[in-house]
């Protein structure tokens, strides 16, 4: 007993964690649809806490991505423009986030509308159909994590471009 408990959480966390797309999915093994059914409640306690989870770090990271944007982004661009200089990679860098932060947004819910899905199905009774939306929710969430990818780096172009300007400017002052 203690044994199957174990294996379905390793189940659960390397299905959760691994980041297969649906194209990969497999057909699960006898082992593994008895481990699915017969842990069902204990995985979706533990998705449930991921669910938890994700919605606070999807708060957080879109609170500092609103801050780096309004605070910063379209502060400078602003404060450029109205002393005259020009710099299209700024103006660049403040579209394609502001692009990005929304397409960051959108993957989001549609991840948590795939999780909300997947708990929400029997998975006592229909491992494999649990196991499938299981799949659809990893390719959804791994959607999240390249979107956080492509907006950290923004930052950093932002970063050494801001930087360039700086020294530039100090350059133009000596």
């Amino acid at each position: 007993m203690q044994r199957r408990v174990i294996i379905s959480l390793l189940l659960v966390a390397s299905l959760i964690l691994s980041p297969l797309s649906t194209a990969n999915a497999i057909d699960l093994d006898d082992d593994r649809i008895g481990a699915i059914s017969q842990n069902c409640s204990i995985i979706k306690e533990r998705l449930r806490r991921i669910e938890s989870a994700g919605a606070r770090s999807r708060v957080y990271l879109g609170t500092q991505y609103e801050s780096i944007y309004s605070g910063l982004m379209s502060n400078l661009s602003l404060r450029l423009m109205r002393n005259g200089i020009a710099n299209q990679d700024i103006a660049d860098q403040q579209a394609t986030f502001k692009s990005e932060r929304e397409r960051f947004r959108n993957d989001f819910i549609g991840y948590s509308q795939e999780l909300k899905n997947l708990i929400a199905m029997d998975c006592r009774n229909n491992p494999q159909d649990f196991y499938r939306q299981l799949e659809k929710t990893r390719t959804k969430r791994e959607d999240i994590t390249k979107s956080i990818r492509r907006m950290n780096d923004i930052i950093k172009e932002h970063r050494e471009t801001v930087i360039g300007l700086r020294n530039k400017t100090e350059e133009g002052n000596k």
